[in-house]
């Protein structure tokens, strides 16, 4: 929640978008709606100009109650824009101060004329319209004005508000229509199209696990329609499904159907003929035949330690790592959007592991981190993971990844989503604290902090205006020490400055 009693402190951002609105209601708002709509979701201020030093300030408006009366009426109207998807308690009107001059919430009924759009009785500096736009449930996506959601869709990047190109709209059009992205039958594929030795082992690791199904109890072609990769019409013909076909298929004929899919895999320092290529030809190219070479290959190099325990001699693996790098992988494959550019790639570096996939998230960054059912783009594929007893189909993963880690020492996996092109990217730390000291004494501990931890620093202090050592390292997903480290730089740089609370020390952007 802004604090608007300090709206000076802020800068518009990805999240935040200032308009002065004093001449009427802004119709260029619905780009900015549509935009925080169809990304990550953000705050429009009405009231609010940006000066020169790109700080907000409150300006006299003759008529908040009439902006969010005419805010209303708009968005209900789908002339106007696609949907409303806000709560009524996503708008309001506030009183904004500017250097910790007080906010008070006014209720809508306040006092004077709601039809006339300018009553002068209503006006009053400070008096804002604050409109919380969430994130779009995937089902109303894409957001977007007028009728046409390929000229009318927006979204939000560093620049701004920006026209989605017909590829995101594409994508977001995929997404809304429900349903699994991988249950789709080609009629023009049949068995033919897939790996057997890639199939043969998926069966040997499916009996593993389920050893009280006889391997001759069905006939490959009827275990394949048992999990999806198979459907038969009709006539009694079988073909493959689009789960089948990733899953199992080779390389070109999945290229077929999906013409920019690829899987990639590289190690930090090796040559590129070391890695992992969908399109290498030297293997089948398969959603499975790349989970087990990958897994297999990050694992290969013995004992999967941090740093810190290989230096202590401590030969036993750590506990649970290759049952959080599994579930990576595979969240990584089910979750990808095989039609959207890049394909999934896989880092391994000497510090950490990156997997990232294309697709925007289908569920909210933090519901995802609290355990929020899953909504995998590909739930066929998932399901064929889950029964070779790779996650457990609760939507946890990211949980049980994020437990191991803390169990291990390790610093706090991150999830990351980039957009245009879309991508979501886990971070896999493979160094805990004290490895990041000793990183910090070998390299400079001012140059380390500037080049990772300080810019996130200055920019939630903008978003937030105030915190302390204990919320900010929370948010960063380091420890306090670690925290109270990089504010002593920005405070010595004279970036921020520090106020004495009742509780704890908070820390401020300098004016």
């Amino acid at each position: 929640m802004l604090h608007f009693e300090e709206i000076d402190k802020y800068r518009e951002n990805n999240r935040i978008e200032a308009k002065r609105a004093q001449g009427g209601f802004p119709r260029s708002l619905w780009e900015t709606y549509s935009a925080f709509a169809n990304t990550i979701g953000g705050v429009i201020l009405l009231g609010v100009e940006e000066l020169p030093d790109k700080s907000f300030r409150p300006v006299k408006l003759p008529s908040p109650e009439w902006l969010v009366e005419e805010f209303w009426r708009l968005v209900n109207d789908r002339q106007i824009v696609s949907a409303n998807i806000l709560e009524e308690s996503q708008v309001q009107i506030v009183e904004a101060g500017i250097g910790g001059q007080g906010a008070v919430e006014l209720p809508l009924q306040a006092q004077g004329s709601k039809t006339s759009p300018f009553p002068a009785e209503n006006s009053g500096r400070g008096r804002i319209v604050v409109i919380e736009v969430p994130r779009a449930d995937r089902r109303e996506k894409p957001v977007y004005i007028g009728n046409d959601p390929y000229m009318g869709s927006y979204r939000r990047n560093g620049e701004g508000d920006y026209r989605c190109t017909r590829d995101e709209v594409d994508s977001m059009l995929r997404d809304a229509a429900g349903g699994s992205q991988d249950i789709q039958v080609f009629g023009d594929m049949g068995m033919e199209v897939l790996d057997g030795d890639t199939v043969e082992r998926y069966r040997q690791e499916y009996f593993v696990c389920h050893p009280e199904e006889p391997p001759a109890q069905l006939s490959v072609p009827e275990f394949l329609e048992k999990l999806g990769a198979m459907e038969t019409d009709g006539s009694g013909i079988s073909h493959v499904t689009a789960a089948g076909l990733l899953m199992f298929g080779r390389e070109p004929e999945i290229i077929k159907k999906f013409s920019r899919f690829h899987l990639e895999y590289t190690e930090e320092g090796d040559a590129a003929s070391n890695g992992i290529f969908s399109d290498s030809g030297d293997w089948s190219g398969s959603l499975f035949d790349f989970y087990l070479r990958v897994s297999a290959r990050i694992m290969s190099a013995g004992p999967f330690l941090s740093e810190g325990q290989a230096q202590e001699g401590k030969g036993q693996a750590a506990e649970g790592p290759q049952k959080g790098i599994c579930e990576a992988l595979a969240n990584a494959l089910s979750h990808a959007n095989y039609y959207d550019r890049m394909g999934v790639v896989v880092r391994r570096e000497r510090k950490q592991l990156a997997i990232a996939n294309p697709g925007d998230m289908r569920v909210a960054e933090e519901a995802v981190i609290h355990g929020a059912a899953p909504d995998a783009r590909n739930e066929r594929i998932s399901r064929m993971f889950h029964l070779i007893g790779v996650g457990d189909g609760t939507g946890k993963g990211l949980t049980e990844i994020r437990r191991i880690w803390n169990s291990n020492g390790w610093n706090r996996p991150r999830l990351l989503e980039e957009f245009n092109p879309d991508r979501v990217v886990l971070i896999l730390p493979l160094t805990g604290e004290e490895e990041a000291g000793k990183q910090l004494q070998a390299r400079g501990r001012k140059e380390h902090l500037e080049e990772t931890k300080l810019p996130r620093i200055l920019d939630y202090l903008r978003d937030n205006v105030r915190a302390g050592g204990k919320e900010i390292a929370k948010a960063m997903g380091i420890s306090e020490k670690e925290a109270l480290l990089c504010l002593a730089l920005l405070e010595k740089e004279s970036m921020i400055v520090h106020e004495e609370g009742k509780e704890e020390v908070r820390y401020r952007l300098r004016d």
